[in-house]
């Protein structure tokens, strides 16, 4: 369903879509008949999506567009209005994160961090919101993280980001209700992507690392990808018609008090 109510098609950018997360997001919004625009740096990943997803009949155009360009990102949001003539909703997953106690935190992790996960969503939101209005509305979903919720050692720079992406996500959400966009920060809690299997990968026992992790959400496991697209999915309908400005938390209950997260 179109977030803005029309019948035709959703036009819907996903920044971060090589993998993870986003490529999650990427199936699943092509199986409501999302047409696509995949934004990652170049690579066998972010093809080999784009060639399923082509295979599979959904229209997809793929863009190579650091997300810490604010000059690269407006080009790649002007590509998107050749080929689609605009677009409906942005889901921004482009990400990196790392585990450094502050006094390792060298300035170029805490500005590479800061870049990547808070400027380039403030990068795309500035260049989504004049085309959303010009569509009529729309929906911008950037993905945060409970790190931004709760505190755990070694994440200054990663927390302070996606918590900045909450401070921006809520003051838009205000800004532009007028003009019928919806703006939903997502926080995932614990998942299962490629980028937390390298780290239990980096343990002594990588099983034992993630039975542990796995331990301390109160569902008893990590969540899968896939659950985290479908709360997307849902935010990125007009089912979600009036959620605008609320955090989705996707968590298995981590933040509600998970068994041991503050001890």
């Amino acid at each position: 369903m179109n977030p803005t109510g029309r019948t035709e098609p959703t036009v819907t950018v996903i920044t971060g879509a090589a993998g993870g997360i986003g490529a999650a997001v990427a199936r699943r919004l092509a199986r409501d008949g999302h047409h696509l625009a995949l934004v990652d740096r170049p690579g066998p990943a972010l093809e080999a999506l784009a060639a399923e997803l082509r295979d599979a009949g959904h229209p997809v155009l793929t863009l190579d567009a650091d997300v810490r360009d604010p000059a690269a990102t407006e080009l790649a949001a002007a590509a998107v209005e050749n080929r689609f003539g605009g677009f409906d909703a942005l889901v921004t997953c482009a990400g990196i994160g790392r585990i450094d106690p502050i006094d390792q935190t060298t300035d170029e992790i805490w500005a590479d961090t800061l870049a990547t996960n808070l400027s380039g969503t403030f990068w795309w939101c500035r260049a989504a919101v004049p085309r959303l209005r010009r569509r009529g509305g729309g929906v911008i979903v950037p993905v945060s993280s409970t790190t931004a919720l709760v505190g755990l050692p070694g994440r200054s720079a990663y927390a302070a980001a996606k918590a900045g992406v909450l401070g921006l996500a809520r003051t838009l959400a205000v800004e532009c209700a007028a003009d019928g966009i919806r703006v939903v920060p997502v926080c995932p809690g614990a998942t299962r992507t490629d980028l937390v299997r390298q780290g239990y990968a980096r343990a002594a026992d990588p099983a034992a690392a993630e039975r542990a992790h796995a331990a301390l959400q109160p569902i008893g496991r990590l969540s899968e990808p896939e659950e985290i697209a479908e709360t997307i999915a849902f935010v990125c309908s007009s089912r979600a018609a009036t959620i605008t400005g609320a955090t989705l938390v996707v968590d298995g209950g981590y933040t509600a008090g998970g068994p041991s997260w503050n001890t």
